[in-house]
């Protein structure tokens, strides 16, 4: 069980950028599970008053399940730390039944190895304890408006043809050094010296994507939390098409200490090489 650390007696409450979220009448479900009663109401009344959804709440992992069979559900807030089913094996059961259902994990702990199970499991996002409740609406925001893609149906298959007369959607320069591919974004190159990455569609701040990097002929997963977005700039690619490309500033998380180890041999190599070559 997880605690929530109380403000001193003469701290004063900094109180959430509420005019950004305040709704007059619900626009949908979020299902809240934690064990603690207390933290639950926190959660429930800011879902309800900021988020302008309605909030129900549970305390544990089974009884969030059985709910899930009987009503719709738009939203999914699912603490970690919990006695009996705990968060990572309700979310997987969650994911398994209900794939495109937005989920957020709440955890009192900062180990990343939390974090990394959680998003293998098909979290969207995560908070930490004590809340941000900032932090919590941008989250909800984001994972809503994924979830509605999600629920868009897939665009029509394009034929061979047309794909040859598309060409490449950018054209790679020859001095890249490094090659990434983003898990539903284009994503076209990296500079692991200044961990910038090149894509066509934009990426949001602060959530984790997965990678599948390749450097030197080696194939490393990694995971990166994309930090800022920088200036967009036009490129050509096939056809005179112009295309934005935008660069997006990078911090690996997680990694293991072999990627770890062989990233930053190659990032040292790139540094020391002659760039006149």
């Amino acid at each position: 069980m997880s605690l929530v650390p109380q403000p001193p007696a003469n701290a004063e409450a900094k109180p959430p950028a509420r005019a950004r979220y305040e709704a007059t009448e619900p626009t949908g479900t979020a299902l809240v599970v934690d064990d603690e009663r207390f933290f639950l109401t926190i959660l429930g009344d800011f879902i309800a008053q900021h988020i302008g959804m309605r909030p129900v709440l549970v305390q544990d992992g089974a009884m969030a399940l059985d709910l899930l069979e009987t009503e719709q559900v738009d939203l999914v807030l699912l603490d970690i730390l919990m006695p009996g089913m705990d968060g990572l094996e309700a979310l997987r059961r969650i994911k398994d039944r209900h794939p495109s259902l937005p989920v957020i994990m709440v955890t009192a702990t900062s180990t990343i190895d939390h974090v990394i199970a959680a998003l293998r499991e098909g979290a969207d996002d995560f908070v930490r304890k004590p809340v941000d409740l900032d932090e919590l609406a941008l989250c909800v925001q984001r994972a809503l408006n994924k979830g509605r893609v999600a629920k868009l149906p897939p665009p029509p298959p394009r034929d061979a043809a047309t794909e040859r007369r598309r060409g490449p959607r950018v054209r790679l320069r020859t001095h890249t050094p490094a090659q990434l591919q983003l898990r539903d974004v284009n994503l076209i190159d990296v500079s692991l010296a200044g961990a910038l990455v090149e894509h066509i569609e934009p990426v949001r701040p602060g959530e984790i994507y997965r990678l599948a990097l390749t450097i030197e002929g080696q194939n490393v997963q990694v995971l990166a939390r994309a930090m800022r977005v920088f200036a967009s700039h036009r490129v050509t690619v096939a056809g005179g098409e112009r295309q934005v490309v935008y660069r997006t500033g990078l911090e690996f998380v997680g990694l293991k200490k072999e990627a770890a180890n062989l990233i930053t041999e190659y990032v040292e190599g790139l540094l020391q090489r002659d760039p006149s070559q």
